[in-house]
């Protein structure tokens, strides 16, 4: 398969970015086993990449410009509870969502979760799928409702973050690599990932200059941090606990500072500690892969593809604290 793609800049310094797409095909299903020696990978990455144009820090490319992709636009909640603990946690897509909903189940239901886990050794997403929407609402009336308080008195909410470069990388690796669904994968880029930061970039401009999301299932998987979560509206209340692929280190200590505070026994601790250690690999996981290593050193080399991440996700790095890639 051969794609082409072209990029210019029109008088406001803002790309367009036509992309050919694939035609015909049927449904394509590809795994990490079958890139071990990474071949097809390079094959389909052979094209060079241009430099920068301008060496502008983020800040100079952002701040009062209409370069980058603008916070708050509002795509989703997913808040899921822990009534007996007063625990509340926004669940965001590549951001451990499938670990840390099934932690939210346990502590929702200890009993029920331990007994079923024992009987059938649950995989990942069984664990996250347990509680189904017993303890899950989408929107912050709800929780308002649900938690009878409009202002989270006595309660914690949190949210896993990641930063931006490394949760982008995952998502495609995840959605283009590992499984890429349907006959024009990952906006019909196949596995070019040039094609696909211009491409990305392009889409997430349309769509807020349109004022209305497409929200297909790949797209879940990169829409920046700050449009979830009713941050717009509640991030003074939130407890941020930073994603690390090694939980032993800042996630588990943000997790558990937060989980003792609101009361939960030394023996639950214990339990989570195991979750979070034991067989941590879920289905989706990229780290470690091949295609993972492939991918994170072609974008962190080429500054002019990550000029393009820093447009997407500059309010992510700002808004959640995160320092920016070197050169930015």
């Amino acid at each position: 398969m051969c794609l082409k793609y072209d990029q210019y800049f029109n008088g406001t310094n803002n790309p367009v970015v036509t992309v050919e797409m694939p035609t015909g095909g049927s449904k394509i299903k590809n795994f990490f086993s079958l890139y071990t020696n990474n071949d097809a990978l390079k094959k389909q990455n052979s094209d060079k990449i241009k430099p920068r144009n301008n060496n502008l820090t983020a800040h100079q490319m952002c701040q009062n410009t209409t370069q980058c992709i603008p916070p708050f636009f509002h795509h989703e909640t997913r808040f899921k509870i822990a009534p007996d603990y007063h625990m509340i946690n926004c669940v965001v897509h590549k951001s451990m969502s499938t670990v840390i909903t099934g932690l939210m189940c346990y502590l929702f239901n200890r009993k029920r979760f331990v007994s079923v886990d024992s009987q059938i050794n649950m995989t990942e997403w069984e664990k996250a799928s347990l509680c189904r929407s017993e303890n899950g609402v989408q929107t912050i009336r709800q929780l308002q409702r649900r938690v009878k308080s409009n202002d989270f008195k006595n309660w914690s909410l949190s949210m896993i973050t990641r930063d931006p470069v490394d949760r982008f990388i995952s998502g495609y690796v995840d959605r283009c690599i590992r499984v890429a669904e349907g006959p024009a994968p990952c906006n019909g880029c196949d596995k070019n990932l040039t094609c696909f930061v211009l491409s990305e970039y392009e889409r997430f401009m349309k769509q807020t200059m349109k004022k209305k999301l497409v929200n297909t299932f790949e797209d879940r998987h990169f829409y920046p941090q700050n449009w979830r979560c009713g941050l717009n509206r509640m991030r003074d209340q939130y407890e941020f606990i930073r994603y690390s692929s090694d939980p032993t280190k800042e996630l588990m200590t943000d997790l558990f500072k937060i989980a003792q505070r609101q009361g939960v026994p030394k023996s639950e601790l214990e339990y989570i500690e195991q979750e979070l250690t034991r067989n941590r690999k879920t289905s989706h996981t990229t780290a470690y892969s091949p295609a993972r290593e492939f991918y994170e050193k072609r974008l962190r080399e080429n500054p002019f593809l990550m000029e393009y991440v820093v447009r997407m996700f500059y309010h992510d790095f700002v808004i959640l604290g995160y320092s920016f890639p070197p050169g930015f």
